[in-house]
């Protein structure tokens, strides 16, 4: 090759480069002008992301209080991991040294650390704090600790379906939990600091920093010693008579106060996601039941109250009385007697029932059944109150009254039975009941919740005449077993066969003993249901006298011992 043509080819090459520079030169040009100027926003956004970062600061949750102070629900600091895929340099590594920690499937972590795409991922959400400590000495890039809030029930089972629980966020899922959600909430604040390239926090940005606010607290009406002591009574009567289920409500009949509302079985709070969904609900407020004989203080006070019947009258009573298109019979007579409306309730007569049920009529008993509350919420401040079932009287076929009158073909809950008793016991209003006395905020503002207006049902001389009739019940009657040394009881025994469930009718062999009553008799202050659902034994044995009555003179007992 001669020297011309070298000359020429090293031209070439010379322009050949100077344009590559050029070109690279352009496009760093371009990249610049691209990246600070046509991109500016795109690029200012993942560099605030990786240098920035706006932190949550959990609030606590408010506590749930019984009226003494002892702690039903509280919250708990506890450590929560979560990663950034993004900033983990050695996913296998990670996954491993994590997951032997916290006994972690490692191959299913490690997918979820490779994943570049991602920003935020939860690891392990309120975790121990020994183990939190393990993963903090690996000091691993792109995997963080944070503190979160954990609901704690330092009670265990106590009261559970009344306190309710909060899910894996604190979200109020049943219970007071549920129904004071607004007032036991916090607010979360918030931090911004500046992060390393490594995520790492190098400086914090105090001007925008918004303290978390912790939620309010709610102090009940509830006595725990007297909630614990009901629920280890119905335990025992449940055992003991192999029981489906028992509930008991213990109120002050004048301020509707609740003492207890208690239910067998219970359960762990704290591990309530090992719980079948059926057992969360509040049976006191929810369970509905025909209340058989406990039901007959209804319609004798409102037969008595409109002025139907007398204290005085004398019922020549059969042993069974027809009404409709069925006979109705006593359980233990076969001969007619001639009572009183006292004899009435105190061997508590069907027939006699019946007889006073008719004295007033269709629409004029429907309407006492309504003023005192039956087929309507009681106003308990908690959720999943049933109203109960009572048709309207427009539709009863000729033998509902005589159903009614020995508490058949209605549905009723223990809290609207309790309810109807404390009118007896309060001189004739019908009050609202109430669990929570008063609440107080984070800041410290306390407001007391007053108790709803009452309504005056019937009129004291009726609630006198009612109270001298239960009392006999307890010292004379069917309800001797409810008696309490030095103290006056009124009372009311209950033995209502189940409907069928497969067909029309009842099963009789399966049975819900009940008795509902007050003490003192001079001034009441403690009013009482107690519900012993399907107890198993002879059909002679299992009456309310016998099984409920007895378990409501403990309770009430030692209520007003602990209320004194």
């Amino acid at each position: 090759m001669t020297r011309e043509d070298n000359t020429k080819a090293n031209r070439i090459r010379i322009f050949l480069l100077f344009f590559l520079f050029l070109a690279a030169f352009g496009f760093i040009i371009y990249k610049l002008v691209s990246i600070q100027y046509i991109s500016a926003d795109k690029y200012k956004i993942q560099a605030e992301y990786q240098h920035k970062d706006s932190f949550t600061l959990k609030s606590r949750r408010g506590k749930i209080i019984d009226r003494n102070g002892i702690e039903l629900a509280s919250s708990l600091i506890e450590k929560t991991i979560t990663a950034n895929p993004k900033l983990i340099k050695d996913p296998a590594k990670a996954a491993e040294d994590i997951g032997k920690i916290l006994l972690l499937d490692k191959d299913e972590l490690k997918q979820k650390l490779s994943d570049k795409d991602v920003g935020f991922l939860y690891i392990a959400r309120k975790i121990d704090l020994k183990d939190a400590n393990k993963i903090s000495d690996l000091k691993l890039d792109g995997i963080y600790i944070e503190d979160e809030v954990k609901r704690y029930y330092p009670q265990n089972d106590l009261a559970c379906t009344l306190i309710g629980f909060t899910g894996t966020d604190n979200v109020g899922l049943s219970g007071l939990e549920l129904s004071y959600e607004e007032i036991l909430r916090g607010i979360d604040g918030t931090q911004s600091a500046q992060k390393d390239v490594f995520g790492k926090i190098i400086q914090t940005n105090a001007e925008n920093f918004s303290p978390p606010v912790d939620g309010g607290d709610i102090i009940l009406t509830i006595d725990s010693q007297i909630q614990f002591y009901t629920e280890r009574k119905l335990k025992e009567v449940a055992e003991q008579y192999k029981s489906n289920k028992a509930i008991a409500v213990l109120m002050n009949p004048k301020t509707g106060e609740v003492y207890a509302l208690a239910q067998y079985p219970t359960f762990d709070l704290n591990k309530y996601a090992d719980v079948e969904p059926e057992n969360f609900n509040n049976l006191g407020i929810s369970f509905t039941y025909e209340p058989g004989s406990t039901y007959k203080i209804v319609n004798i006070s409102s037969a008595l109250d409109n002025k139907r019947v007398n204290t005085q009258q004398i019922f020549h009573l059969a042993p069974s009385i027809k009404v409709g298109d069925r006979v109705i019979k006593e359980i233990h007579r076969s001969y007619g007697v001639d009572y009183t409306l006292k004899d009435i309730i105190k061997y508590s007569s069907n027939v006699g029932a019946v007889t006073v049920a008719l004295s007033m009529g269709n629409k004029l008993y429907y309407d006492s059944i309504i003023k005192y509350g039956f087929g309507n919420y009681s106003g308990i401040d908690l959720p999943g109150e049933e109203k109960g079932i009572i048709a309207d009287y427009k539709t009863w076929p000729a033998s509902t009254i005589g159903a009614l009158a020995i508490g058949q073909s209605i549905a009723v809950t223990p809290i609207q039975l309790v309810r109807a008793v404390s009118v007896i016991a309060n001189g004739g209003y019908l009050i609202t009941p109430h669990v929570v006395s008063e609440t107080k905020t984070g800041s410290g503002i306390i407001e007391k919740k007053e108790s709803a207006n009452k309504v005056q049902i019937i009129s004291s001389q009726t609630s006198k005449d009612l109270k001298d009739m239960m009392l006999s019940v307890v010292e004379e009657g069917t309800g001797k077993e409810a008696q309490i040394e030095g103290i006056k009881v009124c009372g009311k025994t209950g033995t209502a066969q189940k409907a069928n469930k497969n067909s029309a009718g009842y099963d009789e062999g399966l049975v819900i003993a009940s008795f509902i009553g007050f003490a003192p008799y001079e001034d009441p202050e403690v009013a009482c249901v107690v519900i012993i659902d399907e107890p198993q034994g002879n059909m002679e044995a299992i009456w309310g006298g016998t099984v409920a009555a007895p378990v409501f003179s403990d309770l009430v007992k030692f209520a007003l011992n602990k209320i004194h």
